[in-house]
């Protein structure tokens, strides 16, 4: 019986196998990781000093009104009435805000509930995002123009009603796509055990569903109130700015004592104002304003971001 001898198949050299491909090899995957690690540190540092040149704009822009403004403001500000003082331009825009509110928040919600319980995957409600989406970025001053045509001209003249209508209608699109996010967050378990309790549909939503959620619509809102608090072109074209009293201490306090159909103080619309004035008083009233305008705006933001961290620490 015979034996064939086997013979072995060399098997393909890898780069080790060679000192000298091994060595390449090895001097290449070097450079690759420096280079990588090069182009990291140079993303990073970049992504600092973009960092650090957004908070020293903000720095820079607050600190020099805070500068300005602390220097203009005394008791006369709070107290009296232009030119002396803007007491009815900040009611008026807190007026202002709590109408919009009231025309803002519920619109908001329910739409933002019907698109995140109703509304499904159809194609009327990717319509309804889109338009949403679309409403949110819209330029400020287009909103005046619209409440401009639907509310000033009917009524012949500016109106808290018109400016209402106007920052309700920018709050909108904000506090929709918040709640519907927030309501899709809640998990199903806790609708399936409502409904096997024996609650409807609609118990379970309204005891259930958004107050599980509560906390982040109410951030939705306050980002809202925020955005619109500074708003000045909107109030251009719908209040048109006053110099009446908004609250009088002569009936049970608080009392509005201004007429909401005709034109209405606004503190936005008063800044404006004594921007484009020659008198060195209205200049100083203005930065005055523009420092309690600002100040307004950073306490709401940062009451979002308070009531945002508490609800993740929650979570």
């Amino acid at each position: 019986m015979s034996t064939t001898p086997m013979t072995t198949v060399p098997l393909p050299s890898s780069p080790e196998s060679s000192p000298l491909q091994g060595e390449t090899f090895a001097r290449s995957r070097s450079l690759h990781n420096a280079a990588a690690r090069v182009i990291n540190n140079v993303v990073v540092v970049a992504c600092y000093a973009a960092a650090a040149m957004a908070i020293l704009a903000l720095f820079l822009i607050f600190g020099y009104i805070s500068y300005k403004g602390v220097a203009s403001i005394d008791w006369a500000f709070f107290a009296e009435l232009p030119p002396h003082g803007m007491r009815n331009c900040i009611a008026g825009t807190l007026v202002l805000i709590g109408m919009a509110s009231c025309l803002g928040v519920p619109l908001g919600m329910l739409c933002g509930i019907y698109l995140a319980e109703y509304a499904g995957d159809s194609w009327f409600a990717h319509g309804i995002r889109l338009v949403v989406d679309v409403l949110a970025g819209v330029p400020s001053i287009l909103v005046g123009v619209l409440a401009y045509e639907l509310v000033v001209v009917p009524m012949a003249g500016g109106t808290a009603w018109a400016g209402a209508v106007a920052l309700g209608f920018m709050m909108c699109p904000i506090i929709a796509r918040t709640t519907e996010e927030m309501l899709k967050l809640v998990p199903k378990a806790l609708r399936e055990a409502s409904i096997g309790l024996g609650a409807s549909k609609f118990q379970t939503l309204f005891r259930v569903v958004v107050p599980a959620a509560s906390s982040g619509i109410i951030t939705g809102i306050m980002l809202a109130v925020a955005r619109v608090a500074g708003e000045t072109a909107p109030l251009l074209f719908t209040v048109m700015g006053s110099d009446q009293k908004v609250f009088s201490t002569d009936g049970t306090f608080p009392y509005v004592h201004a007429d909401l159909n005709h034109q209405f103080p606004s503190l936005t619309v008063k800044i404006y104002q004594y921007a484009i004035s020659p008198s060195e008083d209205g200049v100083r009233q203005m930065w005055a304003g523009l420092f309690i305008l600002i100040t307004l705006v950073l306490v709401l933001n940062i009451g979002v971001r308070v009531a945002s961290a508490r609800k993740m620490k929650m979570g």
